[in-house]
């Protein structure tokens, strides 16, 4: 077995804040060695997962049937309100908004080319200037994904 010392080093191996194992200890999280202060505490890895799995499993276990319900229902009523709240969109709306923004952003990449190697000018100052506004110019077009199909009619 190998040993992991200290709490932070413990709640970096499962990805967690140090206070949580300060939490997780009162719970029966397992302590090889209880440190003092300035001595830190060390851990046996595998009793620390076994303990977390054994955990999670009992969560998992204990939902019953009217609470899994509850929680579906409450997801549901969440997800609904979200899309009323303009937060969540439809798939089927998403992907042809998406895949305007890009044709669109794209066309205006391509058109920018030959124009930029006509107009640039010699002034390294200027050129850099002109390519970040057409740089920034291309990634607002793609920021503003919602209105891509409006901006294709506008470019008509």
């Amino acid at each position: 077995m190998s040993r992991i010392v200290g709490q932070e080093r413990v709640a970096e191996v499962f990805g967690v804040a140090p206070k949580t194992i300060v939490d997780w200890q009162e719970q029966g999280f397992p302590i090889a060695f209880r440190g003092s202060p300035g001595i830190p505490s060390e851990y046996e890895s595998a009793d620390c997962i076994r303990w977390y799995v054994e955990r999670e499993v009992k969560k998992v276990q204990s939902e019953s049937p009217n609470d899994r319900l509850a929680r579906v229902k409450a997801d549901a009523i969440e997800m609904d309100n979200a899309e009323r709240r303009g937060k969540l969109i439809p798939a089927d709306l998403l992907e042809p908004k998406l895949k305007a923004a890009f044709v669109a952003a794209r066309e205006k990449w391509l058109d920018a080319v030959p124009r930029l190697a006509r107009e640039l000018p010699e002034d390294l100052s200027a050129r850099e200037t002109m390519l970040q506004g057409e740089l920034e110019s291309f990634l607002v077009r793609l920021a503003d994904w919602q209105k891509a199909d409006e901006d294709q009619e506008d470019d008509e």
